[in-house]
């Protein structure tokens, strides 16, 4: 009831991992600490330089470097084709057998006003967020949910699906217009678990993290936004991924990553899978009342914007 002698829900030691984004980042830390924790991963981007080095820097952290390997396949996931070759190399490496965990952590955010940004780039958005995280899932799925014969039928360790997503998908953010909706679109993918199949799908929704694609973000993003999003105080890679791991060994589906976070996911639960039946119910009523003064809040602050720096032309 308290969680006392909780089994683990996410056991990695000994199983294999892809990490997608995994150069950088929330997806470098991710792999980590997976790493830390006996898995034998696999690191997927487009930057050949940055994978070297990551699977470096695996080794190093490696419970056993005896036991644990380490791959590094450079890819890009905009394209189908090659996340269903990611999924196939990193079968045939791991002597046939299917990987038991793929994480999703591939994209960038390029912040912006909804009308101010090239349709090109929200299309690039897009791809590099939902996309990615569509085409490995959509590559990963086929590959844990080919029928076999019941005959030959064999029972497999429990496997994990986990997207990364964004608090943005509960709670959209004037500035976030090419973001927000691949976000969205990320969140809708999500089912609890798949049918006839010991297969879980989770989603974590972080909210600001350090990393040099958060950098690149604060040059472009408008002063509006930095006002609106005052109370996000960023996370390290670290934090984000060490949060998460604890989340999925208590088996929990829809994962934040601090309060703030938690209490946006309130406003939004609808018939999306609970981590604890009570404890959400509880928590989207707070959320509720909550927002009741939040999101007066946010419309004043950006119509007094507008008032105050005049609107785009």
């Amino acid at each position: 009831m308290f969680g006392l002698n909780r089994e683990n829900e996410f056991p990695v030691e000994g199983r294999t991992a892809i990490i997608t984004g995994g150069s950088d980042g929330m997806g470098r830390a991710v792999a980590g600490q997976l790493a830390g924790k006996g898995a034998h991963v696999v690191v997927v981007a487009r930057t050949a330089a940055k994978l070297e080095a990551t699977v470096e820097e695996l080794k190093s952290k490696a419970l056993s470097s005896l036991k644990q390997r380490f791959l590094y396949i450079r890819a890009d996931l905009t394209d189908a084709t090659e996340c269903e070759r990611v999924v196939a190399e990193v079968t045939a490496w791991n002597d046939g057998a299917a990987p038991d965990i793929v994480w999703c952590c591939a994209g960038f955010c390029h912040p912006g006003f909804f009308t101010e940004v090239p349709i090109q780039v929200q299309r690039q958005q897009m791809d590099t967020v939902y996309w990615t995280a569509a085409n490995m899932a959509h590559a990963t799925l086929r590959n844990w949910l080919a029928p076999v014969s019941p005959s030959v039928q064999m029972r497999t360790s429990r496997r994990h699906l986990i997207f990364t997503c964004s608090t943005l998908a509960f709670v959209p953010i004037a500035g976030y217009g090419p973001y927000s909706p691949a976000k969205a679109a990320i969140r809708s993918l999500h089912r609890n678990t798949a049918p006839a199949a010991d297969v879980k799908i989770h989603t974590v929704f972080p909210m600001g993290i350090l990393s040099p694609g958060f950098d690149n973000e604060q040059k472009i993003k408008p002063e509006l936004t930095k006002m609106l999003e005052e109370s996000d105080k960023p996370q390290t890679p670290e934090e984000v991924a060490q949060i998460a791991i604890s989340a999925l060994e208590r088996g929990e589906y829809l994962i934040t990553t601090m309060l703030i976070g938690n209490i946006m996911k309130g406003t939004a639960l609808g018939p999306s899978p609970r981590n604890s039946i009570i404890g959400d119910t509880f928590l989207s009523w707070l959320s509720n009342l909550v927002f009741l003064q939040v999101i007066p809040d946010l419309r004043n602050k950006a119509f007094n914007w507008g008032k105050t720096n005049g609107l785009p032309q």
